[in-house]
């Protein structure tokens, strides 16, 4: 383990204050890629909820379903309805589910008995696809089904379509808060790092004090230790990630029902792209406020 961590070996920038000759380096570069790693996973949570919720609810939002009972569902009066269909403005594809279709749609739930079509009593479904959805145009659709066939039901799925967004928007802010909360940790993480080092090298801290050394030049020499390490953190978390999401990907190619299949574009890999500037950034920040804030309580 610590072959791995010394790849980037803290011998390259030196320090007036010896703390990488410390134990604990190595765990706290563990740590960082553990946040590292948990922040690219709840990143890729929220593209990926993202892309999710435009695949379920892509069949839905722009489409009307209309179901014409059996005792009015002659082929005259269903004819009538689609033509009327069609010629509303807006309307793109208006189209008749056939028997054979609704079979193999519920040939799962019936369990394949055959001779069970002839004296089963099904419905007329039409399905009428939008070229966006518009609530104005969803009402002439439901105004014309009344007028030709007021026996006809119109569905258009926005119940469906409401619980499909709260579900994906809640988890979307769980993934939010999981990601949040892994910045907060870093910075709790790196922040008793700081004052762990600053206590076992108190001695050194006096000296450099007496020596004329400022409080900003200390704590630099903290501020640079702890970004050494936080990149060190950060590089194997993302790789990491970076495979775990490359394995998902390849597994949700190969057909898998489990995982979507997602892609990112540039403006989400650019998202991905920013976690490891934030967690640095965190550490630094951390590091810096917790190294002034006890440098100014010493005497």
């Amino acid at each position: 383990m610590s072959k791995i961590f010394n790849l980037f070996p803290n011998q390259i920038v030196g320090h007036d204050v010896p703390l990488h000759l410390k134990l604990g380096t190595e765990f706290l570069v563990l740590l960082v890629t553990l946040m590292a790693f948990l922040s690219v996973l709840s990143a890729a949570g929220i593209v990926g909820l993202g892309h999710m919720t435009h695949s379920w609810t892509s069949g839905l939002e722009n489409s009307v379903t209309i179901e014409v009972p059996q005792q009015s569902s002659n082929e005259e009066s269903v004819n009538r309805l689609i033509l009327s269909l069609k010629k509303i403005d807006g309307v793109s594809k208006v189209e008749r589910l056939g028997q054979k279709k609704m079979q193999e749609m519920l040939d799962p739930w019936l369990g394949g008995i055959t001779g069970l079509w002839e004296d089963l009593p099904l419905p007329a479904l039409i399905t009428v696809t939008l070229s966006e959805r518009d609530e104005g145009k969803i009402d002439k659709i439901g105004e014309t089904v009344r007028r030709v066939l007021p026996d006809a039901t119109m569905d258009a799925h926005e119940e469906w379509l409401g619980d499909l967004v709260k579900l994906a928007n809640s988890l979307r802010f769980v993934s939010l808060a999981i990601f949040c909360l892994m910045m907060l940790v870093t910075a709790v993480v790196v922040a008793g790092a700081v004052r762990s080092r600053m206590a076992i090298h108190h001695r050194e801290l006096e000296l450099l004090h007496i020596m004329g050394a400022s409080d900003s030049y200390i704590t630099w020499q903290f501020v640079r230790y702890i970004m050494i390490q936080s990149l060190k953190g950060v590089v194997f978390g993302i790789v990491l990630g970076g495979l775990t999401i490359g394995v998902l990907g390849v597994v949700s190619r190969n057909g898998s029902d489990l995982l979507p299949h997602i892609d990112f574009d540039l403006v989400e890999m650019a998202v991905f792209a920013a976690v490891p500037l934030i967690l640095i950034a965190i550490a630094v920040w951390a590091a810096r406020i917790t190294a002034l804030r006890v440098l100014r309580e010493m005497p």
